[in-house]
């Protein structure tokens, strides 16, 4: 008689728990209220500001109020995302490097999405809607990537490692 072995992955202890709460769950929608609030806040903003561009030439703008709107949105559904994936990932707390992995992806993705919104908003203070336009996307592109590569190696520094499954013990065994 054969017996087949499932993997169980260590359960975490209660200081892990804290972490991956922390960290997974009330990070990101922190981080997405604070884009908003600082975003909302701002003064000094053109009346338009780019919104889309084909290439190098921008080809829409939007009043301030409807991008910060539209890219809180966005921030809000990431740091959904990011609770959703921590949710997953601590299944009956066990913790694996997976687990781990994908939920600093989440955080990242949710800081991505702030500081694309703030900022850009920021380098806009006090510009014209011609100088935006001529400054191109690349404020906006640069905020999107360091806030993803920033925010996933913070997430990854303060969540506890994973561990990898180890086979169950069979009562064949014992």
């Amino acid at each position: 008689m054969t017996h087949q072995k499932a993997l169980v992955a260590p359960k975490l202890p209660r200081p892990g728990r804290v972490r991956v709460v922390a960290v997974g769950m009330i990070v990101p929608l922190l981080v997405a209220a604070t884009g908003w609030a600082i975003a909302s806040s701002l003064t000094g903003l053109p009346e338009e500001l780019p919104s889309h561009w084909s290439g190098t030439v921008a080809d829409s703008f939007l009043p301030p109020g409807a991008i910060i709107n539209a890219w809180s949105f966005g921030s809000l559904l990431a740091a959904l995302l990011a609770v959703s994936i921590t949710i997953g990932a601590v299944q009956r707390w066990e913790w694996t490097p997976l687990g781990r992995g994908a939920s600093a992806v989440g955080v990242g993705i949710t800081g991505a999405v702030s500081s694309g919104l703030v900022l850009p908003l920021l380098t806009a203070r006090g510009a014209t809607t011609a100088q935006l336009a001529a400054q191109g996307a690349a404020p906006g592109i640069l905020a999107v990537m360091g806030g993803f590569a920033l925010f996933t190696i913070l997430a990854l520094l303060a969540l506890p490692r994973g561990r990898h499954p180890a086979p169950a013990r069979t009562q064949a065994e014992d």
